[in-house]
C-alpha cells in the first residue's frame, strides 16, 4: 500500500509540475502570472532580513526579559550514539569535560548506545569499546532484563554501568536492539521528567527496579534532588569548550523551553574539499537566517539539532502528552506515507514542531556563541542519502506547521511557502528560464525590480562573512561555498529532489551509518548478578506482547522503591 501511495505521489507532483511549465511556455507573453512563484521564497527572505535587522538593533536598545534560577540548574548530558568509531566517543565526551564556566552546575552524563553493531573499519562494536575501552574502572555493571517499554511497545533488555569520566557521574545505557534515535530520546526524557515528580508516583515506560537504579544514579551519584536541564549533543559531534554555558545564557530568557546551538562543520580532515565548503555555506546560511528570525523575532526555532541543543526538564519537553502520546506514537502498517516520514526522518524537529504546537506560549531559541563542529558526508551517496532524510523531514514537518494550530501566521507562511517550493520545484526553475526569456521583450524597470528583490538576500548571506566565521580562513571557506551554493544549489536541490521521490518509501537511515556486524547478545545477559536478588525482571527475560505506550506504563511503587534506595 505504501509503495502504490509513493508512486501516485510521484505521478501527481510530476503532473503538476509538468503542466505548469508547459504554460510557461504557451503563455510566455503572461510572464507576470508566474512571478509569484519565483518570488514568494525570495520575498519572505528579504522580510526576514528586515526583520532580523530590525529585531537585533532593538534587542541592543531595549533588551529583553531574563529570569535567572535561584540556584544553579543541575545538568544531564545526554549522547546517544549507534556506531561510531571510539576515537568520536572519546571526542564528544572529552569536549563534555572540558566545558568551562559551568563549575557551579551539578553535572551526570548520560550515554545510551542504541544496540550492538559495528561500522566498517572498526574492529569491535560501540557497545564494546564504550564497555571496555573507553569507560574503564566501572563502579558497577549489570544486566536488566524488561527495562522498559521501547518505542516499538516492546520490552527492550539493557546493560547499565555507571561510574565516572573525567570527573562527572556517568551512566551508561546499552540497549539489546536498535530501535532508532527517537526511542533512546524518549527513554531519557520520560525519565528525567518523572524522576522530578516521583514523589507523586508517576505511571512510567520504566520497569520499577530500572527506574530505581537510574534515580539512584542521579540523587547518589550525582547529588542531584531534580534534573533542572538536558543538555543533547550527538556522537559524531564535539563542543566548544564556552557551548553549554552560551546555550545557558539563551535558556533563561522568559518562556523559554529549549535553545539550539550553531552547527559548524568539522574541517580537521579536509579544510579545502569542494564538498565541505559547499555543506559549510549551506549549514551556515540556514542557521544565520531563517533559524535566526525564528529566535529573535518569533522566538519559535522550529528544528533545535540533537547534536547541540538544550531543553528544560518540564511537562512542555518531557511530559507524557508530548513524548508518549505525540512524539512517541509509532506508525502503523497502515498508516499513510506522511505518518511514516515524519516518525523516521528528522526526530528532533518533529518534537519541537509537536511542541510548539501543542504548547503555544512555549518559546525556543539559537545561541550562535554555542559552537558544535561536525563531520559531514564525503561522498555523494552518503550526501544524497543524508539529504534524502532531511528534505522529506523538513518538507513533511512543515507541512505540519501550515495546518497544526497554535502556530504563529508567520512561521504557517514560511512553511507553506517552503512545502510550495519544494513541491513545484522543478517548476520554478522551469519559470526562472523562462522569465529570463522574456527579459528580452519586457521593460527594463521591470528586471531592475526584480533584480532587487533576488539580490537582497545575496547581500545578506555575504554580509554573514563579517559576523559569523571566524578568522580569515573560516571566511575564505564561506566565501568559496557560498560560491558553490549560488551556481550550483538549484541543481543539488533538483537531484535531492527527484532521490528523495524514488526514495520516498525507504525509511531506512541509508548509507549514512553503514553496519557490517549486529551482535544481538548483551554483555553479562548470560550471567547472574550475585549483587542483588533478581527484582523487576532483573536478569530473567520476560516476552511480553506488543502494547500501547499508555497500556504498558507500569503503575507501581517505583517513586517508593528509587527514594529507599536513595536513602529517603
Amino acid at each position: 500500500m505504501i509503495c502504490i501511495t509513493k508512486w501516485i505521489f510521484v505521478a501527481l507532483l510530476l503532473s503538476a509540475n509538468t503542466m505548469f511549465i508547459f504554460s510557461t511556455w504557451w503563455w510566455e507573453r503572461y510572464y507576470y502570472v508566474f512571478l509569484p512563484f519565483i518570488t514568494i521564497t525570495v520575498a519572505l527572505n528579504c522580510v526576514m532580513v528586515a526583520s532580523v535587522t530590525f529585531n537585533t538593533l532593538r534587542h541592543k536598545i531595549i533588551p529583553e526579559k531574563e529570569e535567572f534560577p535561584a540556584t544553579p540548574e543541575t545538568m544531564v548530558l545526554l549522547l546517544p550514539c549507534y556506531n561510531e568509531t571510539s576515537e568520536e566517543l572519546v571526542k564528544s565526551l572529552d569536549s563534555l569535560v572540558g566545558q568551562v564556566n559551568i563549575d557551579q552546575h551539578k553535572k551526570a552524563i548520560i550515554i545510551v548506545c542504541d544496540g550492538q553493531v559495528r561500522g566498517p573499519g572498526m574492529a569491535k562494536t560501540t557497545a564494546a569499546y564504550l564497555l571496555d575501552n573507553i569507560l574503564t574502572g566501572p563502579s558497577s555493571r549489570e544486566y536488566i532484563s524488561a527495562a522498559y517499554t521501547s518505542w516499538d511497545h516492546t520490552q527492550m533488555d539493557v546493560v547499565v554501568q555507571s561510574g565516572t569520566y573525567g570527573g562527572i557521574p556517568y551512566l551508561c545505557i546499552i540497549k539489546q536492539g536498535n530501535r532508532g534515535k527517537r526511542d533512546g530520546l524518549i527513554l531519557i526524557r520520560s525519565f528525567l521528567y518523572n524522576f522530578n515528580i516521583r514523589a507523586t508516583r508517576p505511571a512510567v515506560i520504566h520497569s520499577p527496579y530500572f527506574f530505581s537504579v537510574m534515580v539512584s544514579f542521579l540523587t547518589l551519584g550525582a547529588g542531584f534532588t531534580m534534573a533542572d536541564v538536558l543538555i543533547g549533543m550527538d556522537a559524531d559531534t564535539f563542543f566548544e569548550p564556552t557551548c553549554i554555558s552560551e546555550l545557558l545564557k539563551q535558556s533563561h530568557y522568559v518562556s523559554t523551553v529549549g535553545v539550539c546551538g550553531y552547527v559548524a562543520v568539522d574541517f580537521q580532515s579536509g579544510p579545502w574539499s569542494p564538498w565541505r565548503v559547499y555543506q559549510n555555506a549551506e549549514y551556515t546560511i540556514s542557521q544565520c537566517l531563517r533559524r535566526l528570525h525564528q529566535s529573535i523575532a518569533t522566538h519559535k526555532v522550529s528544528c533545535l539539532p540533537g547534536c547541540c541543543q538544550l531543553l528544560k526538564v518540564s511537562e512542555t519537553t518531557c511530559g507524557d502528552h508530548i513524548l508518549l502520546d505525540l512524539f512517541g506514537y509509532h506508525p502503523k502498517v497502515t498508516d499513510s506515507l506522511l505518518k511514516q516520514i515524519r516518525a523516521t526522518a528528522s526526530e528532533d524537529r518533529n518534537h519541537v514542531c509537536l511542541m510548539l504546537s501543542a504548547f503555544p506560549k512555549a518559546q525556543t531559541r539559537q545561541a550562535l556563541r554555542a559552537r558544535a563542529y561536525t563531520d559531514v558526508p564525503r561522498s555523494w551517496s552518503v550526501f544524497l542519502s543524508q539529504r534524502r532524510r532531511w528534505t522529506l523531514g523538513a518538507t513533511s514537518n512543515d507541512l505540519l506547521l501550515v495546518f497544526a494550530p497554535g502556530i504563529v501566521w508567520f512561521e504557517r507562511l514560511l512553511a507553506c511557502a517552503n512545502v510550495l517550493t519544494w513541491v513545484l520545484n522543478l517548476f520554478i526553475i522551469a519559470c526562472i528560464a523562462s522569465f529570463i526569456k522574456a527579459c528580452t521583450f519586457v521593460h527594463y524597470s521591470l528586471i531592475l525590480a526584480f533584480a532587487s528583490v533576488m539580490i537582497c538576500p545575496l547581500i545578506y548571506y555575504v554580509l554573514i562573512v563579517v559576523w559569523q566565521p571566524r578568522g580569515v580562513k573560516a571566511r575564505v571557506q564561506y566565501l568559496l561555498g557560498l560560491l558553490i551554493y549560488f551556481f550550483l544549489g538549484p541543481f543539488l536541490n533538483i537531484t535531492v529532489l527527484l532521490y528523495a521521490l524514488w526514495s520516498l518509501d525507504n525509511f531506512a537511515w541509508g548509507k549514512t551509518r553503514k553496519v557490517v556486524e549486529t551482535v544481538q547478545t548483551l554483555p553479562g545477559s548470560e550471567k547472574v548478578n550475585e549483587k542483588r536478588p533478581r527484582r523487576g525482571g532483573r536478569n530473567k527475560i520476560r516476552k511480553s506482547p506488543p502494547r500501547s505506550f499508555e497500556d504498558s506504563r507500569f503503575q507501581n511503587s517505583a517513586a517508593e522503591e528509587s527514594m529507599a534506595r536513595a536513602g529517603f
